[in-house]
């Protein structure tokens, strides 16, 4: 493949905004707002996939639906003496978290949760604390601004 083919130019741009949004539009419905031919819009979306920018589709689920109607983000500082890895293993198979990073600060991780309620919020603090960390401080999601 030469470098001019696997350069994203605006058209791509627009179109991984409106997969972004919207993952299950049709190529006809993206050609329609980015004024190209459906197959165009196939060979560039399957160029796209191939090139790893676009890495794949997944459901958006309503937490509230599900019961889980508080999202709240929680920064973990993890004791001295625990292995990192052993918290990442276990905070990935939690239902509950939603999203989870490393980050700089005086918080070991930033883990994204949707909980059934303070109950929900207070349990999966609990947890946290029963699996390695020293502190935790939540901040309750009020409104979801962008993304």
């Amino acid at each position: 493949m030469t470098e001019e083919s696997k350069a994203i130019d605006a058209i791509d741009l627009r179109i991984m905004g409106l997969l972004s949004e919207q993952g299950r539009m049709s190529w006809r419905e993206i050609g329609e707002a980015v004024h190209l031919a459906a197959t165009s819009v196939g060979e560039r979306v399957r160029r796209l996939e191939s090139l790893g920018v676009i890495a794949g589709y997944r459901a958006v689920i309503n937490p509230s639906v599900t019961g889980r109607s508080m999202r709240a983000v929680v920064e973990v500082q993890l004791r001295p003496e625990v292995e990192p890895d052993r918290f990442e293993a276990a905070v990935s198979e939690r239902a509950e978290v939603t999203f989870a990073a490393y980050v700089t600060g005086a918080a070991d991780y930033a883990v994204l949760v949707d909980c059934a309620g303070a109950e929900g919020l207070d349990a999966f603090t609990r947890w946290c604390k029963a699996n390695g960390a020293a502190q935790t401080e939540s901040r309750v999601v009020l409104r979801r601004v962008v993304g």
